[in-house]
């Protein structure tokens, strides 16, 4: 992945200032189209924001995630087309954009990593995305220029991390292994599990991007990561469950987590 990728390019600057990114996942239009606008924009100390694109079968959410997804694909009518339109509309604003769309949605758009271009997105990740799929996927996002994030159970055995590294461009750890919305316990046994695959990932591509996710929900794990050799801290549900608590309520969260970033 060229060095011009603004994503790649911010998670290296941002590990130079002796800090690990923070990124923070929003799902478009939720919980309205200016809503979403709005706690987009007051969410300034996040460095990489991850959008949700709306799915009516978000397997891999837990309750939170999947009851917003409801309501915006049911209550809303936003799907897949809008949501990218919706994205385009903050291309102002400073951090990279992911977005997250499961396989059946981006295949449904015709020209879905095209669109993502148009509106200046950055990156993409699919969580149900298999390995051809993958390999087919990876030619597209390079001609792009879209960096390829890939998840990675941190139990995965050998075989599989060597081929995700030979496809990402940036390696997504999960650290809860079900669905979103669990808390990890990064002090845990956890701990070792995902210091043993970062340390994998890094004999075989020691420059590559590292990021965690799925389970942190406080800022003392986010902390956690930092001992870890990790990129990026991504958190999702409990930034959805702010959103419910006004814009306040978000701010203070996200800066919360963001002092916490400090190697």
């Amino acid at each position: 992945m060229p060095f011009t990728n603004p994503l790649i390019h911010t998670l290296k600057s941002t590990r130079n200032a002796g800090r690990m990114a923070l990124c923070g996942y929003f799902l478009v239009g939720y919980p309205t189209p200016d809503g979403f606008y709005q706690m987009v924009r007051a969410a300034a100390d996040l460095d990489i924001i991850e959008y949700g694109i709306p799915a009516e079968n978000p397997s891999m959410d837990g309750t939170v995630i999947a009851s917003a997804h409801e309501v915006v694909t049911a209550v809303r009518g936003i799907h897949a087309e809008p949501a990218l339109a919706l994205i385009g509309g903050l291309r102002s604003i400073p951090q990279p954009r992911i977005v997250m769309t499961y396989v059946e949605v981006g295949r449904n758009l015709d020209g879905f990593l095209r669109l993502c271009v148009e509106n200046q997105v950055h990156g993409m990740i699919a969580p149900d995305m298999d390995v051809s799929e993958s390999q087919h996927v990876k030619i597209i996002t390079t001609a792009l220029n879209l960096a390829l994030v890939l998840l990675l159970d941190a139990r995965a055995d050998d075989d599989t991390l060597a081929r995700v590294c030979d496809l990402a461009d940036v390696i997504y750890l999960k650290a809860s292994t079900g669905r979103t919305g669990q808390s990890a316990d990064i002090d845990g046994d956890l701990r070792d599990t995902i210091q043993h695959a970062v340390e994998r990932i890094r004999k075989i591509k020691p420059e590559m991007p590292i990021a965690v996710g799925i389970g942190l929900q406080r800022p003392e794990q986010v902390n956690a990561l930092t001992r870890l050799d990790v990129d990026m801290a991504v958190v999702g549900t409990k930034i959805v469950e702010h959103l419910q608590s006004g814009e306040q309520s978000l701010i203070d969260y996200v800066h919360a987590l963001r002092e916490a970033t400090y190697y």
